[in-house]
């Protein structure tokens, strides 16, 4: 299940703990990714499905979506990123499952940002996914919106490995 949300934590959690089930089923040694359990009830939800051996928990951020962003400038952008995102992860830190920003992009909602602007965003976010435990991965290698595309960040030199 990607990105449940509206979803009742118990329901998420009956949901989680079969879905674990049936991959345990198969392989006991097997990482099991449990995408996004981070909403209202996070802490209780990143409790219940840490207690779980060999978990992922796999984060989505984008700087897009949600109300907050609409009128946010440059810098209160990379400091959400420094700030917000950073504490997000130490949460899912705080369990024994392992943290993956499964999904980020270099796009955002601020209007005449610079090249600059977006490389200092960029390599913000790079610097904090970074930390994450098991990795990170861009939204797309190569996609036809230059900031959605690895490639074209990394050839662009907004995103240096």
């Amino acid at each position: 299940m990607n990105e449940p949300d509206g979803v009742n934590i118990e329901s998420l959690k009956k949901y989680y703990e079969e879905a674990y089930g049936a991959v345990r089923k198969h392989s006991s040694s097997a990482y099991v990714t449990m995408s996004n359990p981070l909403h209202e009830d996070s802490k209780e939800l990143l409790s219940f499905v840490g207690g779980f051996e060999r978990v992922v928990i796999d984060v989505h951020y984008y700087n897009l979506y949600g109300s907050r962003f609409d009128n946010m400038n440059v810098q209160q952008n990379i400091d959400y990123i420094r700030n917000e995102r950073v504490s997000n992860l130490s949460v899912v830190s705080s369990t024994k499952a392992l943290s993956f920003v499964g999904e980020w992009t270099a796009e955002w909602m601020v209007k005449d940002a610079t090249e600059e602007d977006y490389k200092r965003y960029a390599e913000a976010q790079l610097d904090v996914y970074s930390h994450a435990t098991f990795g990170w991965a861009y939204w797309a290698y190569n996609c036809e919106y230059n900031r959605w595309s690895l490639k074209w960040m990394i050839q662009n030199g907004h995103i240096k490995l």
